[in-house]
């Protein structure tokens, strides 16, 4: 396979003039004074990785113009600038990071942006590259399949024990179209992902997505179970990419580790680490090799849990009371604010809103255990981020609630 740089790089290669100019020496030494200038200042910025490679001041603000198309990022300094300047405004997006958003018209050339993605069955790393930067880094923790089976098993008994108690209706199973069908469990894994990639299209400039496909033979092992979770959903994953115009670049799992040991890249053994080691190695891995074909600074890194899912509509509990009552179980929502929404307290807290007990509302803080207030101050739709602990209302107000 044939990635974007070594494209580019045999293009010019093949327009390249054999003639040596007088000029060619003078441009060399510009050149080489150019980066030797480069490299001092990011060695006097005191930036320098465990590897100790230095690596100059990052573009990790995020920049919207004034359509909502996004555009090349921009340094912390840069978009202060903009504010002071009256030139842009603030925005955040569903990660909780800071962009700014153009109020002016401005030109809308951008670098080579890609998106690289390491599927997994329960967790996954994305990474934006930009030109020869990396913006931002992103392991995704999946929901987890069992529960939502297992809710789902619930749902199912509960239908058929409501349309029994019901007048016989004639079936109706010759109706349905199979033609594309994911199977609920594994839709909501699907949609998880496409949520973040989603986001990631929506504020940095992608062209290009370089995916790890995900391969087994079932026929001839038993015991790839795992592996039969990141297969399903990829062709929706690719239309999706199609249907926006966002050229696709695919690579086989044994590719990727000869690509990451080539890039010097280290990644871990243990998948659930809160790591960039973790599964990001392998994304960055790849959107470096799509854009520059060479070692890339790691950037931002961020962790996204999306295991939680609530308990949705259901009216009455299984178990009858004395006297036959059907009590109130649950519903999908709290005094009318949806589940699953990240939520901030009077007292500067934050947490994910789960339920309601005796009047309160019932959240889950940063270390996952299980809080209540009576008074929200704000609630937002953004993911969940671990170690995000600021409680800026960055979402919608919502005043003072109480029962």
């Amino acid at each position: 396979m044939c990635n974007i740089y070594q494209h580019k790089q045999l293009q010019e290669r093949q327009s390249a003039s054999l003639a040596l100019t007088s000029s060619a020496p003078a441009k060399s030494d510009v050149a080489l004074r150019s980066n030797a200038a480069k490299l001092s200042v990011a060695c006097r910025s005191e930036n320098t990785s465990d590897s100790g490679r230095a690596y100059v001041v990052k573009h990790t603000v995020f920049v919207l113009g004034s359509n909502g198309k996004p555009l090349t990022p921009t340094t912390q300094t840069k978009a202060r600038k903009l504010l002071r300047g009256g030139q842009a405004k603030k925005c955040w997006s569903k990660f909780n990071t800071f962009g700014i958003q153009m109020l002016i018209d401005t030109r809308t050339e951008t670098p080579d942006g890609a998106l690289g993605i390491d599927n997994g069955a329960k967790f996954e790393g994305y990474s934006v590259v930009c030109g020869t930067e990396n913006n931002l880094s992103v392991k995704l923790d999946l929901p987890d399949k069992k529960k939502i089976v297992r809710k789902l098993k619930e749902r199912r008994e509960a239908r058929r024990t409501r349309r029994n108690r019901l007048r016989r209706r004639p079936a109706r199973w010759s109706n349905r179209s199979r033609k594309g069908f994911i199977a609920p469990s594994q839709l909501v894994l699907v949609n998880s992902r496409l949520g973040v990639i989603s986001e990631l299209c929506r504020i940095y400039p992608i062209k290009y997505a370089a995916i790890e496909d995900v391969r087994f033979n079932h026929k001839k092992h038993r015991w790839g179970k795992f592996f039969s979770t990141v297969e399903i959903g990829k062709n929706k994953i690719r239309q999706w990419f199609d249907d926006r115009g966002i050229e696709r670049f695919e690579y086989r799992g044994f590719k990727t580790a000869e690509l990451r040991k080539q890039y010097g890249y280290k990644k871990t053994s243990v998948k659930s680490a809160d790591k960039f080691s973790a599964h990001c190695s392998d994304s960055l891995t790849l959107a470096a090799d799509v854009v520059c074909g060479e070692y890339i600074e790691s950037g931002p890194f961020l962790v996204v849990d999306n295991i939680y899912r609530c308990v949705r509509r259901r009216l009455h509990d299984s178990n009858l009371k004395k006297g036959g009552i059907r009590e109130k179980y649950s519903c999908g929502t709290v005094q009318s604010i949806q589940k699953g929404l990240i939520i901030g307290t009077k007292k500067g807290k934050v947490g994910q809103l789960c339920g309601e007990d005796r009047g309160k509302f019932r959240y889950r803080d940063g270390f996952n255990k299980r809080q209540t207030c009576s008074t929200l101050s704000w609630i937002s739709s953004q993911f969940k981020v671990k170690g995000d602990t600021s409680a800026s209302p960055q979402g919608k107000p919502c005043g003072s609630r109480r029962r």
